[in-house]
């Protein structure tokens, strides 16, 4: 085995994708997604999934009704994006996704659109939307192709 090394420094990146919902698992992966862009001086992107396979089929066919949950999910990024900015990250991006699933969503679709290079997802959810989302948190660990951080309460 190799000695070592005290030489190396740890990465720096430049751009974090949080994953939130409405539970303190995803507000632990806000907080902590904002030290981490804070520390490095990152860009932070704040990304909610609508996952349309947790709808019930009269939701999934109401329009009405997929507008108001996207209208309350909306409202909440920007609160969380206000967050962020009142902790000092000057580049702050929100991004309202659906998708089948959450995890399948930010790797797939959201992390390659904003070039990120770290995720911070929570460990699992209560009392969100995203009532899968531990073993969504475990999809994202075993399949992102760029550094993942998996935030508990």
């Amino acid at each position: 085995m190799s000695e070592l090394s005290l030489d190396i420094e740890p990465k720096q990146f430049k751009n974090i994708l949080v994953g939130v919902d409405e539970s303190e698992q995803g507000y632990f992966a806000l907080v902590n997604a904002v030290h981490q862009a804070r520390e490095d001086k990152a860009e932070l992107t704040i990304v909610t999934v609508l996952e349309m396979g947790d709808l019930s089929t009269i939701q999934a066919l109401n329009l009405d009704a997929i507008n108001e949950i996207q209208s309350k999910l909306e409202k909440n990024l920007a609160r969380y994006k206000r967050f962020a900015q009142e902790q000092g990250i000057t580049h702050v991006e929100t991004v309202f996704a659906q998708g089948a699933k959450f995890g399948e969503t930010l790797l797939q679709q959201v992390a390659p659109q904003v070039n990120a290079d770290l995720l911070v997802v929570g460990a699992h959810s209560h009392d969100g939307f995203w009532d899968s989302l531990g073993s969504q948190a475990a999809y994202v660990a075993r399949n992102a192709k760029i550094s993942a951080l998996i935030v508990r309460a």
